[in-house]
Order: structure tokens, then sequence, then C-alpha cells
């Protein structure tokens, strides 16, 4: 850039661009950092070549290819001068247009991965912010799931007014300035605030099990003091929230069970039993038999009885179990085995007597002791009459019957 044998024209043109130039040059050092003067100075020699080139009427091919060169190491060590300068207080200072591209270094700064990142976190925070609404919705808005929608949901039209609006993006980046983040990392932060938005609507996403559970328990409380409306709201809520809950289907299906919906029972009751709940493999178990369909009463009750064990369940649950399938059996005209089962239930009632039904066994037991002809099935319709209870509808039948067989062996519902 020595040749100055050229129109007097050019002259001016060619001492900005050595001015530039030399500017530049400021940015080749590796031993010592930039100055803000320094900085300023390299910005201004731009400067002082844009409004030369805007005064030229025709511009040499050469000398714009040596600018387009100059520009490029320009923008390639931009981060020294990020380093040093506010560019966004200079902006405000200077009035920068954007086409000063220079006075935007820090606007061009944003690399690929950061890029990528905001991009990635805005798909995801989008994604769960619809996936906890339409998990809140579906199962029907309460207080709780109101706050659940409307909190999240909040907090990312905040975030999103703040990264897509200009009034936002100047709020956010004033806030920024004066949490005192150097300049050259504030495109970071900015994702940062969005990964924290992520990260709060994941961690709300993970705590829907809870959530969930919070339901069904909620639901319990309400079917014990016979709100069976609010109860059902409650577990439709919590199965909404984690359709894995299989409690939650479990005590639907028991709700629907009392309701005398016995199909609904039934697709809850078989949603439970995927998740080897013993209660719903008895439950289910009952529905068979009431249908006469024994066998699959049987191999439920069975894999109840299996799971039961494992899973060190409460004697009511083991002795539910041991009742049906000696019922099952006992409808199926297998008494030895139905004798077995019944057995192994009223030994269970002797000791847990707090159960509500137990006097279920005895009925069915002594039912079996009756077909058999044996005389200890008196005792059985004894318990049977003492224990029953015209409340339980299954124990209604059997208590009718329970009094007739005693009265024709001349005896009463109290023992001898």
């Amino acid at each position: 850039m020595n040749n100055f044998n050229l129109s007097p024209r050019i002259v001016p043109l060619q001492f900005a661009l050595v001015g530039y130039e030399k500017a530049l040059e400021y940015l080749d050092r590796s031993q010592t950092s930039l100055s803000t003067e320094e900085a300023l100075e390299i910005l201004s020699a731009r400067d002082e070549l844009q409004n030369v080139l805007k005064t030229s009427e025709r511009v040499p091919v050469d000398i714009l290819s040596q600018v387009m060169q100059l520009d490029l190491r320009l923008k390639q060590k931009a981060g020294k001068i990020l380093k040093v300068l506010n560019l966004p207080e200079c902006r405000e200072s200077l009035s920068a247009p954007p086409q000063d591209w220079w006075w935007h270094l820090d606007a061009q700064q944003v690399n690929w991965l950061i890029r990528g990142l905001t991009i990635i976190a805005w798909t995801g925070s989008l994604g769960l912010l619809a996936n906890i609404a339409s998990r809140f919705l579906s199962g029907g808005v309460g207080v709780l799931g109101a706050v659940a929608v409307v909190f999240p949901s909040f907090l990312t039209l905040l975030q999103a007014r703040s990264e897509l609006t200009e009034a936002g993006r100047e709020g956010l980046e004033k806030l920024i300035a004066k949490l005192g983040i150097p300049q050259y990392y504030r495109e970071e932060a900015k994702l940062g605030s969005l990964l924290a938005l992520s990260g709060l609507l994941l961690s709300f996403w993970f705590a829907l099990p809870l959530i969930s559970q919070a339901y069904n328990q909620e639901g319990k409380k309400n079917y014990e003091q016979g709100q069976l409306g609010t109860a059902e709201e409650n577990y439709l809520r919590a199965i909404a929230l984690n359709p894995d809950n299989v409690d939650a289907h479990y005590n639907l299906g028991n709700l629907y069970e009392d309701l005398q919906q016995f199909d609904k029972a039934r697709s809850e009751y078989l949603i439970a039993v995927k998740g080897n709940v013993p209660e719903a493999y008895n439950n289910l178990a009952r529905l068979f038999i009431k249908k006469k369909e024994y066998p699959q009463a049987v191999a439920l009750l069975n894999q109840g009885l299996l799971q039961a064990g494992k899973q060190g369940s409460f004697p009511k649950v083991k002795y539910n179990l041991f009742k049906n399938l000696g019922w099952a059996r006992l409808q199926q005209g297998r008494d030895t085995e139905a004798q077995q089962a019944l057995q192994a239930a009223t030994g269970i009632a002797e000791v847990a007597e707090s159960l509500e039904n137990r006097g279920s066994a005895h009925c069915l037991l002594a039912q079996v002791l009756e077909r058999q002809k044996q005389t200890s099935a008196i005792k059985q319709w004894q318990q049977c009459c003492q224990l029953g209870s015209t409340m339980n509808p299954d124990e209604d039948t059997w208590l009718h019957l329970a009094h007739n067989k005693l009265q024709e062996a001349g005896k009463s519902c109290k023992n001898p």
C-alpha cells in the first residue's frame, strides 16, 4: 500500500486504509493485552475508513479486497476488543447505526455452539411446558393445577419477552450490566438464564410423580369420607400427571367397582396388575369370578399370592387372595383345593381380627364342608353368621344361606 501515484481522490482512501491496518496491529500482540484506548483507536480507524469509502465515487477493486481482508482480521480477533470495551455503552454514546458492524462485534461473537444450545434449550423448554400443561389440563384443573400451569408459563413468557422483543433485550442487557458480567460473557449469561428456566421446568417435570402421588393420597381421603366424586377427580388428576401411578389406577378401579361401573373398574385393575399390585390381582379376579370365568380368576389369584409373598403384603391382602381362590375353586367343584385355600384364609383371620370381611372365608368354607356332608360345616355356618355383614353384597347372600342351614339343623347363630 505504498503506491501513491494515483488520482488525488484515492489518496485519502489510501491514508485511511493504512491507518486502519496500523491500528489492527494492536490485535497481533500476544504478550500484552489490549488497552481501552487501543481498542477505541481500532474502531475509530474503521469509522474513518468508512467515512472515506462513503465519499469515494469509485473504489478500486484492489482496495476493496484489502478492506475485506482487514475486516476479516478484526472479526477473527474481536474477542480482545470485547474484553476491554462495553460496546452497548459505546453504541449508546455514539449512536452507532446497525450497519456499522464493528460497533456490534458483540452480536457477531455468538458462536455456533451457543446458538445451537439456545435453540435446544428453547425447544426443550417449550416442549416441557406443553407437556406439563397438557397433563394438568387433561386431568382437570384444580387450584394446584392452575398454579402449576400459570407459574412456569409466566416464567417462560418473561424469558421469551427478554429474548424476542427489543424492550426485553434492552432490559436484559441492563440487568446483566448491573450484575457486573463482562460483555464478552453476556451471550453466555443470556444462555445461562434460559438454561436456568429449562432446569426449573425439567425439575418440575421430574416432580410430577410426587405431585401425582399427592393427588392420589388426597383422593383416598375423599374416598374414606364418602366424597366419591371428588375422589374420582383427584385419582384422574394423579393418573394424568403420572400414567404409571399404579396405586391411583387401583384406587380408581376400586371406586368404580363401588359405583357398579364394572367395565371401568376392570380397565383400571388391568393397568394396576401390570404394576404387580397384589390388591389389583385380587379385585380383578373377583370380577372374573362374578362373570363365572374361573380359570382366569385362579391364574390372577395365584400370581397375586406370589407378588404378595415377594412384597410382604399386609395380612388383609393375603386373606382376600386366599378367600377368593377358595371361592373360585368352590365354583369349579374342586373342593379339596378350595378347602385348603379357605383354611389358610380363616387362619389369617384369627390373627388379623381387624379384617372387615372375616365372615366371608367362613361362609365359603361352610359351603365346601356342606357339600362334603361334613358335620364341621355347622360350626363354619355359625362363624359365618356371627362375623358376616349384610353391608357386604357377597356376604349378604351367604348369610341368608347360613340362617337357612342353621335353622334346618336346629341351631342358632351362636355357638352351643
